[in-house]
């Protein structure tokens, strides 16, 4: 499919599976040899096993104890197990029978279990155990991740999900989980199906991108793929050009035309930004009446804004620009890198984006000269004139703009303004709470009691000042302005 041409009408999709294929011609017709599948004995799966020149190892007889379902996949079933020689819980996923549609079925379940076996990384589930059982049905153990996928939580979280420390939770965990898809990057493994229901979170900070069945193995590069050994099944020979493979609502345009041979770093790129829309809008990006309009929707790649899907003052700009940069249309235009995506959302993570604001208009004093102080400002919009009261007379002894930092000495010091600062036009600032300072400072740390030793002491310094103004005034003199 390209992008000039409109997509077949004969569309054949499981919706249970993340594969879809889009003929151009007629649907898939799968060999009656092949079909012998649905209802093979142990003998006739191996002598196929031996046709794909791959080694399974037949399993020992009891070794798990089945503890029931956890959930289903495009390929097979995943259950909850005890294995009995380690006396540990594991996950056991399992081939099923009436989902084997030839030896590509068997090649992407053998080729998910390898390829995710060898991507050791923390935010990637550690496979135990690729294995045939004695009924010639394959299966892969590996660990028991206990968490909820990051859709159910958002979902769950509703309108909530855009409080400012919701939503830097779920930025961390996309941290982590860029962090797993660049080291697979690095051993060139394409996910191809990043989405928020293949996130898992746990409850003590555990997160795991999932389900690598539909994983491409990048070839030409000097540095050796994942998944290259000397009996191995690869992922590359099984894609079937023109094939739809992913989750339409998540796609990048490339990948909805099936266009394989310009799969790369950057179409997970498109996968994550999709993701972060999904977490600002509450759904993914592309959602088409049918399927057919689905696909159409991410080919164009024209979704709605997300600040005007939520508003454009219930998420930082910053993170919409993020979001769609990632999500341009041209790869070009995109992300190069994984890092590259996760360098920003890290700096919008250390910003100010989550700090209150407050306008102030024209004329309107912010904080004056010898009140008590509560907190501290950041400008981000406007100009201010900082000015004290020196001789009777109210003396201007600066300008600020954007990104400069005023009444931090009154937090740092629980001591009174030394001087007014006074919008010269309207303004908005972030306003920054002694709380918040020793959240972002750590004022309770040995740094943190250096930086107050300081304010301190620059306080004595301002009231060693105005007490001599106050006596050169008796004596009708004046200390002259400072810059």
């Amino acid at each position: 499919m390209t992008t000039s041409r409109q997509p077949s009408k004969h569309i054949s999709t499981d919706e249970s599976s993340t594969e879809t294929r889009v003929q151009r011609n007629q649907p898939l017709s799968v060999p009656a040899a092949e079909k012998a599948f649905l209802s093979a004995d142990a003998d006739f799966v191996a002598k196929v096993i031996h046709r794909l020149g791959v080694k399974i190892p037949v399993a020992t007889d009891g070794r798990y104890l089945d503890l029931g379902e956890v959930g289903s996949g495009g390929m097979g079933q995943v259950r909850r197990a005890v294995d009995r020689s380690l006396q540990r819980e594991v996950a056991i996923k399992r081939l099923d029978e009436d989902k084997i549609l030839g030896p590509e079925s068997l090649h992407r379940f053998i080729g998910e279990a390898r390829v995710t076996g060898r991507l050791d990384h923390p935010n990637i589930v550690p496979i135990h155990e690729l294995a045939l059982d004695n009924n010639g049905q394959f299966y892969f153990s590996m660990k028991l991740v206990q968490g909820e996928n990051l859709e159910d939580l958002l979902r769950q979280a509703g309108d909530d999900r855009l409080q400012a420390d919701q939503l830097s939770k779920w930025l961390v965990v996309m941290l982590k989980v860029c962090d797993a898809i660049a080291f697979a990057h690095d051993r060139q493994v394409i996910h191809r199906d990043i989405k928020p229901s293949n996130i898992m979170v746990g409850s003590f900070g555990q997160v795991y991108i999932m389900d690598w069945g539909l994983s491409r193995v990048q070839s030409g590069s000097a540095k050796p793929a994942a998944s290259q050994t000397s009996d191995d099944v690869t992922l590359l020979d099984f894609d079937v050009p023109g094939a739809v493979m992913g989750t339409p609502a998540y796609m990048a345009p490339e990948q909805v035309e099936g266009a394989h041979d310009r799969i790369d770093e950057r179409t997970d790129v498109f996968a994550l930004g999709a993701t972060i829309y999904h977490i600002i809008t509450g759904r993914p990006p592309f959602a088409g009446k049918n399927y057919y309009t689905l696909l159409m929707e991410a080919l164009e790649c024209q979704p709605m804004a997300p600040e005007a899907v939520v508003g454009t003052d219930r998420v930082p700009a910053e993170l919409c620009r993020i979001t769609a940069k990632a999500m341009s249309r041209l790869p070009e235009d995109r992300y190069p890198t994984v890092a590259a995506l996760r360098d920003d959302v890290e700096r919008l993570l250390r910003g100010v984006w989550h700090l209150p604001t407050e306008t102030f208009t024209g004329g309107q004093d912010i904080v004056c000269e010898g009140q008590d102080g509560h907190c501290a400002y950041i400008l981000s919009q406007g100009r201010c004139r900082v000015s004290k009261l020196l001789n009777g007379e109210q003396v201007e002894l600066r300008q600020l703009g954007p990104g400069d930092v005023f009444g931090e000495m009154a937090i740092f010091s629980a001591s009174t303004r030394t001087a007014t600062v006074t919008a010269l036009e309207d303004v908005e600032v972030h306003v920054v709470t002694r709380e918040a300072l020793s959240s972002g400072l750590s004022l309770e740390t040995w740094a943190g009691r250096f930086v107050r030793v300081l304010a301190d002491r620059f306080c004595e310094v301002e009231d060693r000042l105005r007490q001599a103004e106050a006596v050169l005034r008796e004596h009708g003199l004046a200390l002259p302005p400072t810059d």
